[in-house]
């Protein structure tokens, strides 16, 4: 039988629940690991970012009280996070890229500062949002500067703030201030925003399984109101998905996922579901069925690794560099694509190779074979490739040097 609390939600006792409580559930290290396995943090990184894009499409032309209590008239919201462009050239110049920038104005005069989404606020540092950050965006050139738009001449770069769900783990991690999952920023730079479970979750693939696992610990229509609930039933869908993508997915081409097919996701886990205790055993089972697949994987990838020593390549691709008056790529990304050619050979040879796989010790055999059969390949191709990647970057250079600031 699930209890609440004193505290609500924060203070869910089960047995269903890892640790017991549903604290300790939200912070479980497995579950956290196998619905990563699915994006879960990713995905509810990018919705809680679109529900803020949507509460702040209302501020241009009001007035809002942030930044310690100013309050600032709202002339336009700039959206960061879903230009790549810019996510991609921030990377590059290792600067801090927030998800908004907001230009207004106040009785100092005009003001531009960021706003960065974050539905864990344990996990904001107070530079993401600094003024100082920001300007130094706002130097790498006209694919920020557009962006942002005009600007007074004299405008005030300030320290920005960040928005945070208003539920009950995020005042529980306000309310810390040592120790793992303790806040970092001041209270004064975080901005709360009212949330639902539905509203949150309702567009995120896979939230129509939630009733499915909830329905396992046999939890009655109240609780599951609770944002922190209904996110850790999402985390339990999603570390499914996971496990369905380990259990389908090809052994040559880890990287790309299958299609996802929420029908065959249910139908596997209603067959794992049978005499299960909790949702959680589902997983737990699932994951263990999905384990054998991964190690054949494993296998593969160690089968066709491209035979290369680090240190070798490291000197081979410097040289080339040097003679080239170019900064070289970072070794991992030439490795990348060098392990991209050789695998690409095999897949000619062999197809993806799906599971399940009922000959598999001979299959893994045959990879072998023709992995030894590249390697007199191996040698012409990587100065191809280093060539190649030099070239580009030469043009990368060049494009950064007429794109920059004059």
């Amino acid at each position: 039988m699930t209890q609440f609390g004193s505290q609500g939600d924060l203070a869910m006792k089960s047995p269903v629940f890892p640790g017991r409580s549903l604290l300790s559930a939200t912070f479980d290290r497995d579950i956290m690991r196998l619905s990563d396995r699915g994006g879960a943090s990713g995905l509810i990184g990018d919705r809680w970012s679109d529900v803020c894009a949507e509460r702040m499409a209302a501020w241009p032309g009001t007035t809002v009280r942030v930044l310690e209590g100013r309050e600032i008239r709202v002339i336009r919201i700039v959206r960061l996070d879903d230009v790549p462009a810019i996510a991609h050239t921030a990377s590059r110049h290792k600067l801090q890229n927030p998800d908004f920038i907001v230009v207004g104005s106040d009785a100092r005069g005009q003001i531009i500062f960021s706003v960065d989404a974050k539905f864990s606020i344990e996990t904001a540092g107070a530079s993401q949002v600094s003024g100082e950050s920001l300007q130094s965006l706002l130097e790498i050139g006209p694919i920020i500067t557009e962006s942002v738009g005009e600007v007074s001449d004299d405008v005030t770069v300030e320290d920005g703030i960040f928005l945070a769900p208003d539920y009950s783990l995020t005042h529980y991690v306000m309310g810390r201030r040592r120790g793992y999952r303790s806040l970092s920023v001041n209270m004064a730079q975080i901005a709360l925003l009212p949330l639902t479970a539905t509203g949150l979750l309702k567009p995120v693939e896979g939230s129509s399984l939630i009733p499915l696992f909830a329905g396992i610990d046999q939890l009655d229509m109240e609780s599951r109101q609770s944002v922190l609930l209904a996110q850790y039933y999402f985390r339990l869908v999603r570390a499914g998905i996971g496990c369905w993508y380990d259990q389908t997915g090809s052994l040559l081409v880890p990287k790309v996922k299958p299609t996802l097919d929420l029908d065959q996701v249910r139908q596997e886990a209603e067959g794992l579901a049978k005499d299960a205790v909790s949702g959680w055993e589902v997983i737990q089972r699932w994951d263990s069925v999905a384990e054998s697949v991964r190690s054949q994987r494993d296998l593969v990838n160690k089968m066709t690794a491209v035979p290369i020593v680090n240190r070798e390549l490291r000197e081979q691709l410097e040289k080339a560099a040097l003679a080239a008056s170019v900064t070289p790529p970072s070794l991992n990304k030439v490795r990348r694509r060098i392990g991209s050619w050789f695998r690409d050979q095999l897949i000619e040879d062999f197809g993806p190779i799906m599971p399940p796989v009922s000959n598999f010790s001979d299959v893994l055999q045959q990879l072998g074979r023709r992995a030894r059969e590249l390697h007199p390949d191996l040698e012409r191709m990587t100065a191809e490739i280093i060539s190649a990647m030099l070239q580009e970057m030469r043009e990368d250079n060049s494009e950064t040097t007429r794109s920059g600031p004059s």
